[in-house]
């Protein structure tokens, strides 16, 4: 595979060099999970799609790139949707969010569909929406052989980012319709650099100095719900997230907010890991919430306004023209 533009490369036919996707095969809104097998299971409620087929359906795009991201994408309730699937941790969501802004014109919403840990009373099989996430990154210095580096912290927390609010305000509404309320939770994210160390994990084989970690986090931003490894750099990049100059027209029916930043991103995760407990998650149980949360995202996706549908990526030439 040839690549050109070192800056940001693309092949010949315009895909990106990770993601592997081109003009015309990405929606506006997007889901994004980590297990490509999630991303099968939430393929089967779109459009058109064989519920009961266990692969992808053949009227639905999907491409499979040679980093391990896999994009499928049609139309929920007539509305053209994709869902990404890409793997874990910070990096690979840097990958996505950049790659996939560059080939979409117009505004664009992104929601995570994701596991965490819980650090608070959520069980295993409920949801969490965080409404702003922070990242926890082992601070490397600290561990070097230099005896200057001793009063310095093991780990370093950052400010939070903020998601959009009204993504948020969704998710949990359809979330809520569809599990519960008492199955619902809001709070913060804490999104680590690493599964072990900077999650708190013990491990006898390696120095780690997080046996006071949780206490840390809570002391940091006291509504610290879960932890996982996502969701900060997505929120971090729709806030940083720039806007291409929109037709007058358009610019006049905006309002304040829709037009700051050209990603709108929220995120809620199932709680596979209760850390508190120490309980883990069964198959069966992730087999029963996977679908569901999965519906209350695609609502949400639909249901979250993106301004004047002329601004969007063009019908014409995409894989999801009718």
């Amino acid at each position: 595979m040839s690549m050109s533009n070192a800056n940001f490369p693309m092949d010949a036919e315009g895909r990106t060099y990770h993601v592997g996707i081109k003009r015309g095969e990405l929606a506006n809104r997007i889901i994004t999970v980590g297990d490509p097998a999630r991303a099968i299971v939430l393929s089967r409620s779109l459009d058109g799609a064989d519920p009961s087929v266990k692969t992808i359906s053949p009227n639905l795009f999907s491409h499979a790139s040679h980093r391990g991201f896999l994009t499928i994408t049609g139309r929920y309730k007539g509305t053209p949707v994709s869902i990404v699937a890409i793997g874990m941790g910070v990096s690979m969501m840097d990958f996505f969010v950049r790659e996939c802004r560059a080939v979409v014109d117009g505004p664009m919403v992104m929601i995570r569909l994701g596991s965490c840990g819980s650090l608070s009373d959520a069980k295993v099989g409920d949801i969490c929406v965080p409404s702003s996430s922070y990242l926890v990154q082992r601070n490397y210095d600290y561990f070097a052989d230099d005896s200057s580096s001793s009063s310095a912290s093991p780990y370093i927390l950052s400010k939070k980012f903020d998601a959009d609010p009204e993504v948020i305000a969704t998710l949990v509404k359809n979330m809520s319709a569809q599990l519960g309320d008492n199955h619902v939770w809001k709070g913060i994210n804490a999104t680590a650099d690493s599964f072990y160390s900077s999650q708190g994990r013990q491990d006898e084989n390696f120095v780690d100095n997080n046996q006071e970690l949780f206490t840390e986090l809570v002391k940091h931003e006291p509504e610290t719900l879960t932890l996982e490894m996502e969701t900060f750099l997505l929120y971090h990049l729709a806030r940083t997230s720039t806007v291409a100059p929109l037709k007058e027209e358009s610019r006049l029916k905006a309002n304040a907010t829709s037009n700051k930043h050209s990603i709108r991103a929220g995120a809620c995760m199932m709680v596979f890991a209760q850390r508190k407990s120490n309980e883990f998650i069964s198959k069966e149980d992730v087999a029963r919430v996977e679908p569901i949360a999965g519906k209350a995202v695609f609502d949400s996706l639909v249901e979250v306004s993106l301004g004047d549908e002329s601004e969007l990526h063009a019908t014409e030439g995409s894989v999801w023209a009718l």
